[in-house]
């Protein structure tokens, strides 16, 4: 097909059927509602910094105190502990985000994705008074790597240049996402190595979190709850056997993981997980770890693990 509603022509597109758009945050929320309706409790502002599974495994909690608990779920992107067997099929990568308010006479009401150009996906969603967000995405790359000024305002323009809503606009608003990748594109939902009976990680959704984490939710309280489990328990299994074809690109990554740790020994500025190199992110001020996906403020403070400790702490 050809006929889309962008402002732009396209040579050739595929579309996709009986997808779905909704709104995150009051997805979330009504999630949380019905958890605590449900008898569970939500504890923010809590992090975790040590693990030890047993029949009762015991989670530290920074500044003290300790959670017990009979199984435990890593849901927290790079898993706080991480077998090796799975470390090495992780990687992660950082997208930007540009977005701005457009009449809704030039709001596409489609998402769009395409890998041309470093990767562009564009959608709207309602902001009523005649108005929508057009939201921009692209620009993936590794953190650490620097120079993401100018990732913004290559995104930028692309949309500028391209939708005419976006080249109207007065205010543009600008973030980023870091996504955890897995070496065969699919996610990890389960029991985090062969040897482990009570942890349980759910990582790897490259990008598509709204539906690989129902997905992960559904999977696992099937494994938590003795329940029939889907169809689909094994090829998401974190315990799956490496395919050969495999093997070369997690090597290249590995290798990648060296060099930034003998980098991170040279200059010092060492991330508090592993080791690893860190690499500055000029436009949100943070200290980056490309390896593992940590991040810090410029004053050292950790923002986002693995690691669970702040530069220098």
């Amino acid at each position: 097909m050809t006929g889309t509603d962008l402002p732009y022509p396209v040579a050739a597109a595929v579309r996709v059927e009986d997808q779905v758009q909704f709104h995150p945050r009051r997805f979330l929320l009504a999630l949380a509602d019905d958890l605590v309706a449900l008898g569970g409790r939500l504890h923010e502002d809590t992090r975790v910094t040590g693990l030890r599974e047993g029949v009762d495994c015991r989670l530290a909690l920074e500044g003290g105190g300790t959670v017990h608990a009979r199984d435990v779920v890593l849901a927290t992107h790079f898993p706080l502990r991480c077998h090796t067997t799975l470390l090495v099929r992780l990687s992660v990568r950082r997208e930007l985000v540009v977005a701005a308010s457009v009449e809704e006479r030039h709001a596409p009401y489609g998402m769009y994705l395409t890998d041309e150009h470093g990767t562009r996906s564009v959608r709207t969603a309602p902001l009523g008074e005649g108005r929508r967000l057009l939201i921009v995405t692209g620009e993936p790359f590794t953190p650490g790597v620097g120079r993401v000024t100018g990732r913004y305002e290559r995104l930028e323009a692309w949309a500028r240049a391209r939708l005419p809503g976006f080249a109207e606009a007065p205010t543009v608003r600008r973030w980023s996402a870091q996504d955890v990748h897995t070496t065969d594109g699919l996610p990890c939902v389960g029991h985090e190595h062969p040897d482990t009976q009570h942890v349980y990680v759910a990582t790897g959704f490259g990008g598509w979190g709204l539906s690989n984490g129902v997905a992960a939710g559904r999977l696992l309280a099937a494994h938590l709850t003795g329940g029939p489990r889907p169809p689909w328990t094994e090829l998401f299994d974190p315990r799956r056997r490496l395919p050969a074809r495999e093997l070369p690109g997690v090597a290249r990554r590995q290798a990648a993981v060296a060099r930034r740790f003998a980098s991170g020994l040279r200059s010092g500025r060492r991330c508090t997980h592993m080791g690893c190199e860190l690499g500055f992110d000029e436009a949100e001020q943070t200290w980056e770890c490309p390896c593992h996906g940590s991040r810090f403020a410029s004053d050292g403070t950790l923002l986002q693990g693995p690691a669970t400790r702040s530069l220098g702490g």
